[in-house]
């Protein structure tokens, strides 16, 4: 944890709203919203902050929980929250990963992830912004010289590919923005992931060959 005095724990439970499928066999279309706040000054209480919401609450659409460590002294709400740390937790209130560095608006920190905290591997598919993605490369362990937040993060190739073009639609989320698919997974969702996985094998075999 960073040990800058003056900080602000702004604790988020951030839920997710189910919309309307197109076709049964689509993956469960949702949006999220942070849809409780609230602010301490001690880390441990931000924690427990989370039982507190899980025990009072009768909230079954959690999609998970973050803690931000802010400058209390310029801190305001809504946030972007470049912070001095984040740290992630799953819908029960379990921390799942981390970013114990400060973000890019306080400098380069970033030196590399560990591989026993990757949560994701190589062809594992998870869940960006409501979306279903193919992970295609992940963090490297170490760096040669200091990287940001930006740096931390997988890169993911999303389901909606235009095969007819070597071009990825894809995104850098970072690592603690990602998690895995929440909602089953059908056989025509499953035969899209195998067909967008195959093709861009394909794609690297043509552009290694060249």
């Amino acid at each position: 944890m960073n040990t800058k005095k003056n900080s602000l724990f702004v604790l988020e439970a951030v839920t997710f709203t189910k919309k309307r499928r197109r076709h049964k066999d689509d993956y469960q279309p949702f949006t999220t919203k942070v849809s409780f706040i609230s602010f301490y000054k001690q880390f441990e209480e931000a924690e427990n902050g989370i039982g507190r919401l899980l025990d009072e609450y009768d909230i079954d659409n959690i999609y998970c929980f973050y803690i931000h460590q802010v400058p209390f002294e310029c801190f305001t709400y809504p946030h972007n929250f470049d912070s001095y740390a984040t740290w992630l937790y799953d819908p029960k209130g379990n921390k799942i990963d981390e970013r114990t560095y400060p973000s890019y608006r306080f400098g380069c920190h970033f030196k590399g992830r560990p591989k026993e905290k990757l949560r994701f591997n190589i062809g594992d598919v998870v869940e960006y912004h409501g979306d279903l993605c193919i992970v295609i490369s992940v963090p490297k362990e170490r760096y040669d010289r200091m990287m940001d937040d930006s740096d931390d993060c997988y890169c993911v190739l999303y389901l909606d590919q235009d095969f007819d073009c070597n071009e990825f639609f894809h995104s850098h989320p970072e690592c603690i923005k990602v998690m895995p698919p929440r909602f089953p997974i059908s056989q025509k969702v499953q035969n899209q992931i195998t067909r967008v996985k195959e093709w861009y094998a394909e794609c690297l075999k043509e552009y290694n060959q060249q």
